[in-house]
């Protein structure tokens, strides 16, 4: 779920006059707009930095919990930020929601486990990732890695076999 941003206050932008909503006040002509996503971005009067902050206590708190059903509003308040300003400043440091970088904290988190215990079923990695459902994981995993999980857990099986079998050759 996308959160809309609440509107900045008038306070913090800039006062406009005729020239720069015209554009004859440049020589240059007025602004050119973004394509994409960009230009739907507001400014926000909060260095990068402490924008970047947020973010990473928010990659923290998805570290310790991300086996669990994580809500927008309770990582929010435990970072002590709005959930608002968490979607904002997800959107200007990482160009995605938090919902999306824990989707993909997840998946690399499903790619690790499976990699580490490829004899651990499929739905017992899921489940430990806090991921919904083993179709649902199948889909996005393909999606970011290119692979499905059985043929990756394939993978990761011929793997710890032949290290194994290396190990006792020496």
């Amino acid at each position: 779920m996308r959160l809309v941003p609440p509107p900045l206050p008038l306070t913090l932008s800039l006062p406009l006059d005729a020239a720069s909503v015209s554009g004859r006040g440049d020589p240059h002509g007025p602004p050119r707009r973004r394509r994409g996503r960009a230009a739907a971005r507001p400014f926000l009067p909060v260095a990068p930095h402490q924008q970047l902050e947020v973010v990473n206590q928010a990659g923290r708190y998805f570290a310790h919990h991300f086996a669990e059903e994580i809500q927008l509003e309770v990582l929010a308040n435990s970072i002590g930020v709005s959930a608002e300003w968490l979607d904002l400043c997800f959107d200007h440091c990482r160009g995605k929601t938090p919902f999306q970088a824990l989707q993909h904290f997840r998946l690399s988190r499903l790619f690790e486990g499976i990699a580490e215990q490829p004899q651990t079923t499929l739905q017992q990695q899921v489940h430990r990732c806090g991921l919904a459902s083993v179709m649902a994981a199948n889909r996005l995993f393909e999606e970011l890695f290119g692979i499905g999980l059985a043929p990756f857990r394939r993978v990761c099986r011929r793997a710890a076999a032949d290290r194994l079998l290396h190990r006792h050759r020496l």
